[in-house]
């Protein structure tokens, strides 16, 4: 007996087009989780990246706030020795002008 493969019932067709569609609808769907699974790639890189920037933004400002630190100490340590300074300033001009003095007055004796 020789089958031919031809629609008997409404059944048959159904069943094709039921099939089909599944394999289409499968395709899509694969094609479709794809792209999804290429997002959340791209998304998971983006991530990273923001975390590494992040991260090396925070290291240049605590380096930043670590020369401030120092700076600031220096400076502390600096202006404690203003006054002497300034005083030792103040004596040395008045022993410049001393000895000017002392020079004036002595060309004025000689005349």
């Amino acid at each position: 007996m020789i089958k031919k493969y031809m629609f008997e019932t409404s059944n048959d067709f159904m069943n094709i087009a039921i099939g089909t569609a599944v394999i289409v609808f499968t395709f899509f769907l694969c094609w479709a989780l794809y792209y999804v699974v290429m997002m959340l790639k791209r998304a998971n890189q983006a991530t990273k990246e923001i975390a590494d920037f992040i991260s090396s933004l925070k290291e240049k400002l605590d380096k930043f706030e670590n020369l401030l630190s120092t700076i600031e100490e220096k400076v502390k340590n600096t202006t404690s020795y203003i006054p002497l300074i300034m005083k030792g300033i103040s004596e040395l001009i008045s022993y410049i002008g001393q000895k000017k003095e002392e020079k004036a007055n002595k060309k004025k004796t000689k005349k």
